[in-house]
């Protein structure tokens, strides 16, 4: 799946590559790609892809991970997460670029093991607010440092596994780097 990501991103850049320079133009439809690193260190992975116009940014991901041992109970060995999410974005300057923020929702299924090799499930559905940066390295490839705080709507009841419990965290902060491409805008 990795290794399918990276060969995507490789195409699409070269294709991109091959593009004139696009001026920032109102009313015009902007596709793009990205990649969080947060997913690959956590040894997982993440599917993004994202589509704006104006200053207003739809986008969709889908992303599976180890939460980090720090974040574990004390009875959890294991906890892997797979997230659905659509997060609405605006933007203070055109283009894609620079300060953003905006709402998302989710929906979390956490996959649990205890220290006494008991598993359990735990579906939620997720509200987000998050802001980041979207620092251009050309005009088709960007950085974007960013911050979050994720809140169960629900989800959020205690889970007996054997003699272990699950009780989800209300709030999880999340920090993390994306990687992204901004392929020209299309004409309306």
């Amino acid at each position: 799946m990795k290794k399918g990501i990276i060969i995507l991103l490789v195409c699409i850049s070269h294709f991109c590559m091959g593009q004139g320079n696009v001026e920032a133009q109102p009313n015009r439809v902007t596709l793009g790609f990205e990649q969080d690193i947060l997913p690959y260190v956590l040894g997982g992975y993440i599917l993004t892809g994202w589509t704006g116009r104006d200053k207003f940014r739809y986008r969709f991901s889908y992303a599976k991970a180890h939460t980090p041992k720090f974040t574990h109970q004390e009875s959890t060995q294991s906890d892997v997460v797979q997230a659905f999410g659509m997060s609405f974005e605006y933007f203070f300057k055109d283009d894609f670029e620079g300060w953003w923020f905006g709402p998302g929702i989710g929906y979390w299924t956490n996959s649990i093991e205890t220290i006494n090799l008991a598993q359990g499930k735990n579906e939620s559905v997720i509200f987000s607010l998050g802001g980041g940066y979207n620092y251009p390295l050309t005009h088709w490839l960007y950085v974007s440092p960013w911050i979050a705080l994720h809140t169960r709507v629900s989800g959020n009841e205690r889970i007996d596994m054997g003699n272990d419990t699950y009780l989800p965290s209300f709030i999880t902060p999340e920090l993390s780097i994306k990687v992204g491409i901004k392929l020209p805008a299309a004409k309306k």
